[in-house]
């Protein structure tokens, strides 16, 4: 079905900024997108992103006005205040600096009484973003002569008027644009002719501007029927502009795979399904995936399915959230396949509270490809599937899928530069054969 509520309000702005609310002539703007990413009676969950087109900004706050009424009741990411339907969300003390270029994301649940639509008049830090990116002006400069001026810098300048071709979702995304910065609605809906799987992909393929790449994701518990846990995840990532084929029938209904323990060919049987997608006429992936660039990736369970897979020499990438092989070869699979990956690999735990911790902190240990070992302290077991941290964590599988199968320098520095993840409190980052 398609997910009526992942909308991208994709808003380039650039409102002047003049007077005394800013000190110098500035060049002011900025992209917001915001994506329902799950919705049921009365609630509903939401991921924003703002990306800075200005100069650099030291702190900053969105603001916006719910039209119809909803509620914010859970934020992550940064604090929020609401007055009515008057909405402003402060970054948090590890997101404020906003480079040129530079985004930041939070996520929030809220309740809605009627109907939930997509909020559109954003303000970054005043500035609407309603357009294009504005320099303003700079003030005229006093002449020393009492007489007017008939030099042209005496007449008033008119505003840049925005030009429409400056939007960036009317023209294809540019490779260089990192994925993180997509924000593409997205359909979900049962795979064709089989109803072992559900796929995630943007709404309108085309908008992507590209092939794209190919997430195969196996779910915690070997969940192969009921995938409702990783809908907001995986929604997430296909709005970065990936195909996800994830492991479980679109309405939980009975498929014939018995769930509760790994079976690593569901996986690769999904690559062989998204193969044969990309060369049926009539399928919207029709010539539409870049099968060079394809992933595994799996929560707890369903992590042990990815690492497994990932031998597969279709897979360029792989990630394993809260999971990893035992010590013991429980499930039938010993740590000695680790040695049979071949591509980079990521692993995420959720700290010392997350059951998996030490297993996951051995198989990066063991690994010999490059890798690298996310942490964040406060995750847990569940939280960047279903918890606060689901917009960290997938924000941190964007990033890693963007620099693993799409070589994009922006996610490299990322996921290995001083200044990116590892500098976001409370992760902590190991990497190693880069």
């Amino acid at each position: 079905m398609r997910l009526s509520a992942a909308v991208a309000a994709l808003l380039t702005a650039g409102a002047g900024v003049a007077g005394a609310h800013v000190a110098s002539a500035a060049t002011a703007g900025c992209q917001v997108g915001y994506t329902v990413t799950s919705e049921w009676p009365g609630g509903f969950g939401a991921s924003v992103s703002v990306r800075n087109l200005g100069d650099p900004i030291n702190g900053w706050k969105l603001t916006w006005s719910f039209p119809a009424g909803q509620t914010i009741t859970q934020l992550w990411n940064g604090t929020h205040t609401q007055s009515g339907s008057q909405v402003t969300v402060t970054n948090a003390s590890y997101n404020g600096d906003l480079p040129s270029g530079g985004s930041a994301g939070f996520g929030f649940n809220g309740s809605w009484n009627g109907s939930n639509p997509v909020p559109s008049g954003f303000a970054l830090n005043g500035v609407a973003c309603t357009g294009g990116v504005t320099s303003p002006s700079p003030s005229p400069t006093p002449s020393p002569s009492p007489s007017p001026s008939s030099s042209p810098s005496s007449s008033p300048t008119p505003s840049p008027t925005p030009s429409p071709s400056a939007s960036p979702s009317a023209s294809p995304t540019p490779p260089t644009r990192p994925a993180i910065e997509n924000n593409f609605p997205v359909t979900r809906e049962g795979a064709y002719g089989t109803n072992r799987y559900t796929v995630f992909r943007p709404s309108n393929p085309s908008s992507v501007g590209r092939p794209m790449p190919v997430l195969v994701f196996g779910n915690g518990a070997c969940a192969h029927t009921n995938g409702s846990e990783v809908i907001q995840a995986l929604t997430f990532i296909a709005a970065r502009g990936f195909v996800v084929v994830d492991t479980a029938s679109v309405d939980g209904s009975s498929n014939g795979v018995q769930s509760g323990s790994p079976i690593p060919s569901l996986l690769t049987d999904g690559i062989s399904w998204a193969e044969r997608e990309n060369s049926r006429a009539g399928s919207p992936l029709y010539q539409r995936l870049d099968l060079s660039k394809v992933a595994t990736a799996g929560h707890s369970c369903g992590g042990l399915e990815a690492l497994i897979a990932g031998q597969d020499r279709r897979v360029k990438s792989v990630v394993s959230l809260d999971s990893g092989l035992f010590a013991d070869g429980s499930f039938g699979y010993s740590r000695a396949e680790l040695s049979k990956l071949h591509t980079p690999v990521m692993f995420l735990d959720g700290g010392p509270s997350d059951i998996a911790y030490d297993n996951t902190r051995a198989n990066y240990d063991l690994t010999q490809v490059a890798a690298v070992l996310a942490e964040h302290p406060q995750a847990g077991h569940v939280g960047f599937i279903t918890g606060s941290q689901m917009t960290d964590g997938m924000t941190t599988v964007v990033q890693f899928l963007d620099m693993t199968l799409n070589g994009n320098a922006t996610a490299r520095a990322y996921i290995l530069g001083s200044s990116g993840l590892a500098a976001k409190a409370p992760w902590t980052v190991r990497t190693k054969n880069f």
